[in-house]
């Protein structure tokens, strides 16, 4: 059932297919959200700078703007929205690079409703969370505070910036929350699962690339070398360990 505390959020759904925006609208509706939508990226920008919303299902391939530059811009100027980006784009560099101009998580063109919905609403209580400051939340209790330094790098939780190997950057929301479970749990085996349940609050979803696309991003940041990483290892078949 969902959250009383996250009915009634507003959502921007930024769509120029006109089949897919009405389905997302109708969907999303019926969940009892308050949705508007934006048919290109300069109204989407307009229409977040102006409005308060809780979370931005955001389309790439967007007339006059692209759904990257968009999510680019929004962050530029300190706008924190929670972003969903939908993409017809199955590259892991697509994603990655997507990840990186600040969305919080990603969906690849079809998508299933039930997957959508389900990531909608984990998003909308992660800001929720977010905003008390995570008092009381079952997440908070071991979470780190303050900067957390392994190697040449370091993540300050509060700020959710980062030294990185491009320097100080802010982390995404997804980045932060894999990090945070790294941090709790050095030197430990941590399951693709566990990441999926604990992150995305997707605990028996089939896929887990949304995982491993996180994971990329991550040793971009924060490895000299993909191929033999120093602090984020592949643990063949399960998952990852992490090394400070």
């Amino acid at each position: 059932m969902q959250s009383n505390e996250i009915s009634g959020s507003r959502i921007l759904v930024v769509e120029d297919e006109e089949a897919i925006a009405q389905g997302l609208l109708f969907n999303l509706m019926r969940k009892g959200y308050a949705v508007e939508l934006a048919e290109d990226g300069e109204s989407a920008l307009t229409m977040a700078r102006e409005g308060e919303y809780d979370l931005i299902v955001l389309d790439v391939q967007l007339p006059k703007l692209d759904g990257f530059g968009v999510c680019q811009q929004l962050r530029q100027e300190g706008i924190l929205t929670a972003v969903l980006i939908l993409t017809a784009r199955d590259q892991p560099d697509d994603i990655v690079y997507g990840l990186k101009t600040g969305a919080d998580d990603y969906m690849v063109k079809p998508f299933d409703l039930a997957e959508f919905l389900a990531r909608v609403e984990g998003l909308l209580r992660r800001m929720q969370w977010a905003r008390r400051g995570g008092d009381g939340g079952e997440d908070s209790k071991d979470s780190p505070e303050g900067r957390f330094d392994f190697g040449d790098y370091w993540v300050d939780f509060k700020t959710w910036q980062a030294q990185t190997r491009d320097g100080i950057v802010e982390l995404s929301r997804k980045e932060l929350a894999v990090m945070q479970i790294f941090a709790e749990k050095p030197n430990q085996v941590i399951t693709r699962r566990e990441l999926l349940d604990k992150v995305w609050e997707l605990p028996n979803h089939p896929n887990t690339r949304v995982v491993d696309n996180v994971i990329v991003a991550l040793r971009k940041s924060f490895e000299e070398n993909a191929w033999t990483p120093r602090h984020i290892h592949n643990v063949r078949g399960v998952g990852y360990r992490f090394v400070p």
